[in-house]
């Protein structure tokens, strides 16, 4: 096997066992909808959310990939897609019980897999960020998603650009939370975990990523993850 393909092949794995850990927290209500956060840019939140919605879209139908980060939208960019028309023309035209796939700014993305992913890249820029994903629109929005997928993965901005991670994580089932091993600043990211749940954010887990794989006995190629406690301390 080729390098790159088996470099690929350990990155494919460590993402399906992020999702079988996602597939286990669901032991008392479902996790339909998952947000990935970070505390700051560039921690590799908007990577994550692209890999983890492929590898979703490999075992399940109709899995919906959103960008949210509408400041500095990244995913049409790691899929090299059109963000001609995207959440915030939807937005604008939403009505309620009209199909989400009958709106211009949905794509479907073909992997060499055999699987379809459906994106909705962030559109054009708006002025009023935190108000369109604030708004009872974008819950409406996303009460009609919901009814039309079974797994909807939103690449949210970073919690110290804006406060528009406060009401995604509100209508999220849960959050994933990206940390650069590399860089964070660990009480930085912790209070920054502790205002989401503090706001009725339920994060479910912990991802670091730029993990340094260099010991070969470390599994992985970059990434890696883990589970948080709940407040009082327990694993979940």
């Amino acid at each position: 096997m080729a390098k790159k393909k088996r470099n690929q092949f350990d990155v494919d794995e460590i993402y399906r066992g992020l999702r079988t850990n996602i597939e286990f927290s669901q032991m008392d209500e479902a996790m339909q909808v998952i947000t990935c956060v970070s505390t700051v840019p560039n921690e590799g939140k908007s990577t994550i959310a692209c890999n983890l919605a492929r590898i979703m879209a490999a075992k399940y139908k109709n899995v919906l990939l959103i960008d949210c980060d509408l400041r500095n939208a990244s995913v049409h960019k790691t899929l090299h897609i059109s963000n001609r028309s995207g959440l915030t023309n939807i937005i604008s035209e939403f009505q309620e019980g009209l199909s989400i796939n009958s709106y211009e700014g949905v794509q479907q993305v073909q992997y060499d897999g055999g699987q379809t992913l459906t994106v909705i890249t962030a559109g054009h820029r708006v002025p009023n960020p935190s108000e369109v994903l604030g708004s009872k629109r974008m819950g409406r929005f996303l009460e009609q998603a919901r009814k039309e997928f079974g797994y909807i993965i939103i690449d949210s901005p970073p919690m110290a650009v804006a406060s528009d991670t406060i009401p995604l994580s509100n209508v999220s089932d849960g959050v994933l939370y990206v940390v650069d091993a590399k860089s964070s600043d660990k009480r930085r990211v912790k209070s920054a975990i502790n205002d989401l749940k503090r706001n009725g954010g339920h994060v479910i887990g912990v991802v670091l990523n730029k993990v340094d794989m260099s010991d070969e006995n470390h599994y992985g190629y970059g990434y890696g993850y883990g589970y948080g406690g709940d407040d009082d301390g327990k694993k979940k």
